[in-house]
């Protein structure tokens, strides 16, 4: 348990002695009602709305200890009602009175709740707020509905407040509630993991909290530095400056008087006691590693991670907790700051450690070593072991800097140390003798960038100009090589930065070095696969998953190589500061990335061994294949042409992302060195339809497995021409490509079985050609999720 100073009131706010924000008064004729006592009228205060029972699903994330967004709320009297009011916290006006109220009066608040005054004593106005406890603030319903579950409705009879949880103190109450959706049931997530889905109950944790007083001095944002930046649009700046103010999320710290060396609250993460151990101790000890950078920065006392105690409490706002979740399916974890909007004071904050990753990460590992009845069994296993505590205290590092206010960068792969703000990739080694290595899978400690972050949002600067300081920070940090990418500019088969892809094997050199030593990895691990890559008492169908893992285990290189095909790098900044601007990858830089990724189309890196195939069986009775899978059109059995197109397509959705295709031909216009769209598709042809040489004999059925990449290569790119995607010009210079490609494949006809092949593909060509809505593109497959890892 945090001891007293973690705990301490915020500043500015009351003792424990002072008066409570809200009564909490007993209702004794009633005592399912909710009653509180208000004093202050028409004052902001924090709305903040959490799970304390969540519904288990990783596609819907309404997990146990989700928190939604902070609102500012306020209780208004109109006659004998009070009224509860939202206003839209992303806009305020700043200034004198009159500024103030034109504001408020130009943007519509919300009433979400009114009710009658009850009785008054001692200027306290009692009302009954069960309405406003048993309301869906967290938008549950509207949840489920965006995610294609249905239209489930709040079922006001099996929806009650929990009286018997409530609290309040001078900071703020908590009022908890059950609430029960009923809807049709039918969606696929609620379905897995429901006890009825036509039922859904929820704990919802309503929290009204006071406004710090006196607020944080905030801290101007800056594109460059890591952080969030989250803020407000301030009319009163109108015709003056920029209207949009946006600060860096951070947590108060201040200096005691008695002791300026010592921090009067620190922060602290509690650790749910949940967390099974070795786990437990692996996430505080990889959540302890920023203790470091507050350190360097001269707040050695900050900042630590503990385990909470017997009493732990992950919905009390003065615990910033990190709470264990259960779910079904591959999920991510999240790290969450909930903040003061007027100044982006972090509060509280709530980091979720999904379980189902040690399960992800430990199926990675058996399945690159296959440790199962091996001779080196035991000391495999034990690899596979820290493996997933590596990764455990990575993860843990990686969701509470999210809850410390910092964002993603994606491109520390090939900084001198990799971020904890990255995904990492494990780094896997190849031993002269041909064996797997994972003992220096994943790092230790921080990165450069992770002290850049900690000293830009926390740093103080005694006699010198805060702004200055902050500058020199950033100027030190992009003089030492530190790329920054984050998150829309890093992650999809649209973004162009070639710096910033996530998941990429550190070590390797740049993008191309990265694929060529996945591949070879790849091609060793898929050699040993056998069934010693599952525990013995494992069903033998999940071999299948585990060959998943390893077929497509280079992803995220191809990603990274892709990236360089139409790449352009660019910085985040301010209009007045250096740098503005794009720069094109080299040009034989993206030759060599066309090059390297058109090989993945050929048999060979598509065709599983046979040693592996011989062993694939199908699930047993009462299991069955999840989303992890290959899907199947071969019945009830392994699918090889199914994992074949799979793999073909995962290169092809990058190759034929649209927006590269677009800025492959703007840049091919600009500079003709750089390869054009003619060449690139040309490029993925000769891989295919155009091969001249033979595929190798010991390719398993080497010819269907080429003809299956080269279909699903034709649909692909008829897909692209029916989208919207593409500029005019540059879908004429795809459809040039198509149809010489059409006359082409009418050439070989009267071959036997490889004339046919061509013959049926110029004949579908032929067929698009003449009329696109006669000719059924066969839908793309679904390439199985390969993260979080």
């Amino acid at each position: 348990m945090a001891d007293n100073d973690a705990r301490a009131s915020r500043a500015g706010e009351d003792s424990p002695e002072s008066p409570k924000f809200l009564e909490l008064v007993t209702d004794e004729c009633e005592p399912g009602r909710v009653l509180i006592g208000v004093r202050d009228f028409d004052s902001a205060f924090l709305l903040m709305v959490s799970l304390a029972q969540g519904l288990g699903s990783s596609e819907l994330r309404l997990d146990r200890g989700r928190a939604g967004k902070v609102r500012l709320a306020e209780f208004r009297r109109v006659g004998n009602r009070v009224l509860f009011l939202v206003r839209n916290k992303h806009v305020r006006t700043s200034g004198d009175p009159a500024a103030v109220r034109a504001g408020a009066e130009s943007f519509a608040p919300s009433v979400v709740w009114s009710g009658p005054v009850l009785r008054e004593h001692d200027g306290v106005v009692v009302v009954d707020v069960t309405g406003l406890v048993v309301t869906d603030h967290d938008r549950i319903a509207e949840q489920l509905r965006e995610h294609g579950q249905g239209d489930y409705v709040l079922d006001s009879s099996t929806s009650l407040p929990l009286t018997a949880g409530s609290r309040t103190g001078p900071c703020g109450v908590r009022l908890p509630a059950l609430l029960t959706f009923r809807g049709p049931g039918q969606g696929a997530a609620v379905r897995e993991a429901a006890a009825d889905p036509a039922v859904l109950t929820f704990v919802q944790q309503l929290q009204l909290m006071r406004l710090p007083d006196p607020p944080l001095p905030p801290r101007r944002y800056h594109p460059a530095s890591g952080g969030y930046g989250i803020g407000y649009t301030d009319h009163r700046l109108a015709g003056t400056a920029d209207t949009q103010v946006k600060v860096q999320p951070r947590f108060r710290l201040e200096r005691t008087g008695a002791d300026p060396a010592r921090v009067r609250r620190p922060i602290v993460f509690q650790v749910d006691p949940a967390v099974p151990e070795p786990f437990r101790s692996a996430v505080v000890e990889g959540g302890n590693w920023w203790q470091d950078a507050f350190a360097r920065i001269g707040q050695a006392d900050a900042y630590r991670v503990e385990v909470g105690g017997a009493d732990f409490d992950p919905y009390d706002p003065d615990v910033n907790a990190v709470v264990w979740v259960h779910r079904a399916g591959r999920g991510w974890s999240h790290g969450q700051a909930l903040t003061d909007p007027r100044t982006g004071e972090i509060l509280t904050a709530r980091v979720r450690l999904g379980s189902q990753r040690l399960d992800q990460v430990r199926a990675l590992g058996e399945a690159l070593l296959a440790p199962y009845g091996h001779p080196e069994e035991a000391e495999r296993v034990a690899a596979v072991e820290e493996l997933v505590l590596a990764r455990v205290r990575q993860l843990a590092a990686h969701e509470i800097g999210h809850a410390l206010g910092f964002m993603h960068n994606f491109a520390s792969t090939r900084h001198p140390r990799p971020s904890v703000m990255d995904y990492p990739h494990p780094h896997i080694g190849v031993t002269a003798e041909g064996r797997l290595d994972l003992s220096a899978a994943f790092g230790t400690g921080l990165g450069p960038w992770d002290h850049f972050l900690v000293a830009h949002a926390y740093g103080e600067f005694p006699g010198r100009d805060e702004e200055d300081a902050l500058a020199a920070l950033r100027a030190e940090a992009a003089a030492a090589g530190l790329v920054y990418v984050t998150d829309e500019d890093g992650r999809g088969p649209e973004a162009g930065h070639p710096d910033g892809v996530p998941w990429v094997m550190p070590g390797a050199g740049d993008a191309l070095d990265a694929l060529a030593a996945c591949l070879r990895v790849r091609r060793v691990a898929l050699s040993g696969f056998s069934p010693g890559v599952l525990p013995p008492d494992r069903q033998t169908g999940e071999l299948e998953e585990r060959i998943v893992l390893l077929h497509l285990l280079h992803r995220h290189e191809v990603a990274a190589v892709a990236r360089l095909i139409g790449g352009v790098r660019y910085a985040y900044g301010r209009a007045g500061e250096n740098g503005g601007g794009t720069v094109a990858v080299d040009a034989m830089l993206q030759r060599r990335a066309v090059s390297a990724l058109t090989e993945l189309l050929r048999a060979e890196e598509l065709a599983l061994p046979d040693r592996a195939l011989a062993v694939l069986t199908p699930p047993g009775i009462r299991y069955g294949r999840t989303s992890q899978y290959f899907d199947t059109l071969a019945g009830r059995v392994f699918d090889p042409f199914a994992a074949a197109r799979t793999a073909a397509a995962m290169v092809t959705e990058q190759l034929l992302e649209p927006g590269r295709l677009n800025r492959l031909a703007w840049q091919h216009a600009v500079d003709p060195a750089v390869p054009g769209v003619t060449e690139l598709l040309d490029a993925t042809l000769a891989a295919t339809w155009r091969r001249t040489d033979p595929v190798p004999s010991s390719v398993t059925a080497g010819a269907a497995v080429q003809y299956t990449a080269g279909w699903l290569l034709l649909h692909h790119l008829l897909t692209v021409l029916g989208g919207t995607g593409l500029h005019a010009p540059v879908r004429a210079e795809v459809l040039a490509v198509v149809r010489r490609l059409a006359a082409d494949l009418r050439r070989p006809a009267g071959r036997g079985q490889e004339g046919a092949q061509e013959y049926e593909a110029a004949e579908l060509l032929s067929a698009y050609l003449a009329d696109p809505d006669a000719v059924r593109v066969e839908p793309l497959p679904r390439i199985p999720p390969g993260a979080p890892n």
